[in-house]
C-alpha cells in the first residue's frame, strides 16, 4: 500500500484519539458538587479562658463569651465535664463562671454550649490544668525491724498476707513470682517466667494473684497457694509498672502520671485519674499499694513515697525513705526504692527496693 492510500486512515485515527483525550481531561477536571451541609458559622467566640489556664482545685473561672456584632437572644448556658454537666438559664453572656469544687485534679476539659434563638446553638471546648490545693502532709515513720532480703531479687512488686511475703521481680530472663519467708528471706516457693516476660506489679484478688509485665501487654493470674498458673490476660495500656486493688478493681500504673482503674475479669479499663499536687504533676509513678481508701506509689528513682487520694487524684502526703537505702545505691537506677506491703493486722508497712539487702518493717506516724 503507498503512504498516500495510508494517510486518511491515520488521519482519522488521530481524529479519534485526539476525541478520546479531550473527554478525559474534560472529566478529570470536572468538579463535583458535595451535598454535605457546611456548619453554620459560630454567632459567639470564647475569650477566657485560654487553653491550659492553671488553676488549684476549689477556685472559680470566670467565662467570657462575645456575641460579635450579630444580635442574638440568649437562652441558657451548658458547662460540662466529664460526667458533670452545668446548665446555667441566663439572658445574658455576662457573669458566668464554673466552679472546679468537685472535679478531679488534672488536665480537664470544659465543653461550653451556648444556645440562643430558641434552637441554635454554638460549642466551644476549652482545656484547663487544675492543680491540688493541699499542701501534702510530711509523715515520719519508725523501724519496726530489719530482715534479711534477696539482693539478686530486682523487686517490682511486694504483696503481704498472713505473714509471708508474695514478691514478683523483673528483667528479661530473670523475672519471677515468688513467696518469700520474711523472717530468713528465703523463697518458699517461685515461679520463673519465660524468658521474654519482664516481671512487673502484683496484687492479690480473690485469694489469686495478678500479675503484671512491663512491655508486653500481658498478665498473669495464679494460685496464690501453689503458684500455679490460671490464666493469661491481654490489655492495651503501653507499659505495665505497679498493681494493687481497691477491692473491686485493679489499680495500674504505667510510669506516667496516671492511674488506671481495671476491671479484673476481662481486663477492661473503667477509669483513670491524673496525679497531681500543688505544684504539678507526679510522674514516674510506679509499685503501688492501697490503704484505707488511699493509694501509696513509689515514685521511680526517688527516695519517696506519695499518698493518693483514688477519689481525685490529689496528693495528700508524703515520706521520704532515703534513710533507709542501702550503701551506694543513691544514683543507682538498679537500686532504687521500689516495694510496698502492709499488713493490715499491724498497720505497718514491709519496704524494699530492686536488689536491695534488706526488708524494712515500718510504721508511719500519723498513721493511715
Amino acid at each position: 500500500m503507498s503512504l498516500l492510500r495510508r494517510i486518511p486512515a491515520l488521519f482519522v485515527l488521530m481524529v479519534v484519539l485526539g476525541m478520546l483525550l479531550s473527554c478525559c481531561r474534560k472529566n478529570v477536571h470536572q468538579p463535583r458538587t458535595s451535598n454535605v451541609k457546611q456548619p453554620a458559622p459560630s454567632a459567639t467566640s470564647l475569650i477566657a479562658p485560654v487553653t491550659n489556664t492553671v488553676i488549684s482545685w476549689g477556685d472559680s473561672v470566670k467565662i467570657e463569651l462575645s456575641a460579635g456584632t450579630v444580635p442574638i437572644r440568649v437562652d441558657s448556658v451548658s458547662i460540662t465535664t466529664g460526667a458533670n454537666t452545668r446548665v446555667i438559664p441566663t439572658a445574658s453572656l455576662e457573669n458566668l463562671y464554673w466552679s472546679s469544687r468537685g472535679s478531679r485534679v488534672g488536665q480537664t476539659t470544659l465543653r461550653i454550649k451556648v444556645y440562643y434563638d430558641d434552637s441554635l446553638q454554638d460549642s466551644h471546648n476549652v482545656s484547663l490544668v487544675i492543680l491540688s490545693e493541699l499542701l501534702p502532709e510530711k509523715y515520719t515513720y519508725r523501724i519496726i525491724k530489719q530482715y534479711p532480703h534477696d539482693n539478686q531479687a530486682y523487686t517490682q512488686g511486694l504483696v503481704y498476707d498472713k505473714g509471708l511475703l508474695y514478691e514478683s521481680t523483673g528483667l528479661e530472663a530473670k523475672s519471677s513470682l515468688r513467696i518469700v519467708d520474711i523472717a530468713t528471706g528465703n523463697k518458699v516457693k517461685m515461679v520463673a517466667l519465660a524468658p521474654q516476660y519482664f516481671g512487673e506489679g502484683i496484687t492479690l484478688f480473690k485469694d489469686q494473684i495478678y500479675q503484671i509485665t512491663y512491655k508486653n501487654q500481658v498478665g498473669f493470674v495464679y494460685d496464690k497457694q501453689t503458684l500455679q498458673q490460671i490464666r493469661s490476660f491481654d490489655y492495651q495500656i503501653r507499659e505495665g509498672w505497679g498493681l494493687t486493688t481497691d477491692g473491686k478493681n485493679l489499680i495500674m500504673s504505667d510510669g506516667s502520671a496516671q492511674l488506671f482503674f481495671i476491671e479484673p475479669e476481662y481486663f477492661t479499663q473503667v477509669d483513670k485519674i491524673e496525679v497531681f499536687d500543688n505544684r504539678g504533676l507526679i510522674s514516674s509513678l510506679n509499685e503501688l499499694e492501697y490503704i484505707n481508701g488511699k493509694i501509696l506509689a513509689n515514685v521511680y528513682g526517688q527516695t519517696y513515697i506519695v499518698i493518693i487520694d483514688p477519689l481525685t487524684g490529689k496528693v495528700t502526703g508524703k515520706t521520704d525513705l532515703d534513710k533507709l537505702m542501702p550503701e551506694g545505691a543513691r544514683g543507682d537506677y538498679a537500686k532504687v526504692l521500689n516495694g510496698i506491703a502492709y499488713d493490715p493486722k499491724t498497720g505497718h508497712l514491709y519496704i524494699t527496693g530492686k536488689n536491695w539487702p534488706y526488708l524494712y518493717e515500718i510504721e508511719l506516724s500519723p498513721s493511715l
